[in-house]
């Protein structure tokens, strides 16, 4: 799916009639609890999130924790703080 395409939804009106409108709604909630914002970025802008968004894919698993960043991620998180 297109990111760009969630941020417009979360941070939008309210849309009551899609599929995933109670998720739209949940988020909105834990955004304005946590005084959390919400931005697009590019993939080349975030690294990080796109390797673990290739990790979740490849995986079968529906839920996976990590205790400390994954082999191959260090560099990354490196790279996206510079």
């Amino acid at each position: 799916s297109d990111s760009l395409h969630c941020i417009h939804l979360i941070k939008g009106p309210q849309v009551k009639y899609h599929i995933h409108a109670v998720f739209i709604l949940d988020i909105k909630e834990l955004t304005s609890q946590n005084n959390a914002s919400l931005c697009h970025t590019f993939r080349e802008g975030n690294q990080c999130a796109n390797f673990f968004a290739k990790l979740g894919a490849s995986s079968d698993a529906d839920f996976s924790s990590h205790d400390s960043p994954p082999e191959g991620v260090r560099d990354l998180i490196r790279n996206d703080a510079i």
